[in-house]
């Protein structure tokens, strides 16, 4: 009988090993590691010039802030001398005027009494004379009625005197006593200077 040991026979057989895929996991995990630090790099690159922008942005708004300020401050400070300039003009303005009313004040009875005394006949001589407003009131005395009535004569005829009206005049023990009102033109109504000869 023939025994035939099938167990040594399989065991003899060579097994026939087959291959399996497999992936290679460490070389696309270093690429993947590339592409990461290449994104981060790019990420670093990106926030460093957006930040160096932005500071360069605001030291410029800093800059314009401060010349605007010191613009600012500048022109206060030429509003300020031109207030004073103004003030100062407003009064060097209001004592000129003031000035020039009081020498008008003191010129015009001045002129007054002088083309008075140059219309002043001889023989007659003032008392007291009075100004109110443009009426003058002058009273005095003459040794005749003749010398009141130049005196009349050449107040009238001096085109500085107008609407002269004789007042009361009466004898008294020196002559003649007498007044007239008048008003003062300040200028010669005829062009001339006052300089008429006097009648005697």
């Amino acid at each position: 009988m023939i025994k035939i040991n099938l167990l040594a026979e399989k065991k003899k057989r060579p097994t026939k090993s087959r291959a399996e895929p497999r992936l290679d996991m460490e070389g696309m995990g270093s690429s993947r590691n590339v592409v990461l630090i290449g994104v981060l790099m790019i990420g670093v690159v990106v926030a460093v010039g957006w930040w160096w922008t932005l500071d360069r942005s605001i030291n410029d708004w800093q800059a314009k802030i401060e010349a605007a300020d010191q613009e600012v401050k500048r022109l206060e400070t030429a509003i300020k001398k031109s207030e004073e300039f103004e003030a100062q003009k407003e009064l060097l303005t209001r004592k000129i005027t003031l000035i020039t009313n009081l020498k008008k004040q003191q010129t015009v009875p001045v002129h007054i009494m002088d083309q008075v005394s140059r219309n002043l006949p001889d023989f007659l001589w003032l008392e007291s004379m009075s100004a109110n407003n443009s009426r003058i009131t002058i009273s005095g005395k003459a040794t005749t009625y003749a010398a009141v009535s130049n005196f009349y004569g050449n107040l009238s005829d001096s085109g500085f005197f107008g609407k002269v009206e004789l007042g009361r005049t009466f004898e008294v023990p020196a002559g003649v006593s007498f007044s007239l009102t008048c008003s003062f033109s300040g200028q010669s109504v005829a062009g001339t200077s006052g300089t008429k000869p006097v009648q005697g």
